[in-house]
């Protein structure tokens, strides 16, 4: 029975609108007259019923218009930053691969300079613990390499390979404090031993306190240790220190080689002879 009625009450209230709309639209072929009180009432009643349904019907169709231009607006960004942050990665990329190829002529220029039988090599781990100053290369006993092979770069002295397996082998920067290489002072061809300090430099032992050693000074090796072949640049005077109680003077010296930002290394057969003119020694 409740069913009935509220079928009967819906049914009731649409044929009122649809009176209430056939009347209001019949007004419109009639002659111009006053309106009648019926009329009058209609008119007030519905007409800003009405406008107040198209003011919202308005709205909503602009805050519809409004949420989809958003949506299409923040699926362009989106994709335009997907691009951008593609396209910066594609310089990233192009970027390296220039700078690898700079340092890779220049390694090759050096090697064909130095007319030395040399092995290339490619620095894969830098050690971490910050106890030794090592890299591992990935050139072992298959690639002919043997312990106390020189290790250079074409800015200078690297190190000596230290331990050797299959494919790999482990590299003593002249950093560490187990390094020593028998150098020279090029200005006046001062002798002494350099030695490694910490990851930021050497020293240069048994130079005596008379000897004239100055800031800027270029140190090369000797070739008398049987490792480093004779005029392989090993760095730059950083400062002197004389204690008038001592025999010898403290030399504190740079490495050429940025021995942090190694990349790839070339390894000298033992018993290179390097040329006469080679860094100017």
């Amino acid at each position: 029975m409740m069913a009935w009625l509220r079928r009967l009450r819906g049914t009731i209230l649409i044929v009122i609108f649809l009176g209430v709309f056939f009347y209001i639209f019949s007004l419109n072929f009639r002659p111009p007259e006053r309106m009648d009180v019926f009329q009058r009432v209609v008119i007030e009643t519905t007409a800003p019923l009405i406008k107040a349904l198209r003011n919202v019907f308005i709205s909503t169709e602009e805050t519809i218009k409004e949420y989809v231009w958003l949506r299409q607006t923040r699926r362009e960004n989106e994709q335009l930053r997907s691009r951008v942050a593609s396209l910066e990665e594609e310089i990233t990329h192009y970027r390296e691969a220039y700078v690898e190829n700079l340092r890779l002529r220049r390694l090759l220029d050096f090697k064909s300079t130095t007319q030395a039988e040399m092995i290339a090599a490619q620095v894969v781990l830098h050690d971490l613990t910050g106890w030794f100053q090592t890299v591992i290369v990935d050139k072992g006993f298959r690639d002919n390499i043997e312990p106390d092979m020189a290790v250079v770069s074409d800015e200078g002295v690297v190190g000596r390979t230290l331990d050797i397996s299959d494919r790999y082998s482990r590299i003593l920067l002249i950093t560490d404090p187990g390094s020593s290489v028998d150098a020279l002072i090029q200005r006046n061809r001062v002798r002494g031993i350099l030695v490694g300090k910490d990851a930021n430099g050497c020293v240069l032992k048994f130079v005596r306190s008379n000897l004239d050693v100055q800031v800027g000074d270029l140190i090369i090796s000797s070739g008398k240790d049987g490792i480093f072949p004779k005029g392989l640049r090993l760095g730059i005077v950083q400062g002197t220190f004389k204690d008038p109680v001592d025999l010898f003077q403290k030399v504190e010296v740079k490495p050429l080689v940025r021995l942090s930002a190694l990349e790839e290394v070339l390894l000298l057969k033992r018993g290179a002879i390097l040329p006469e003119n080679l860094l100017g020694n």
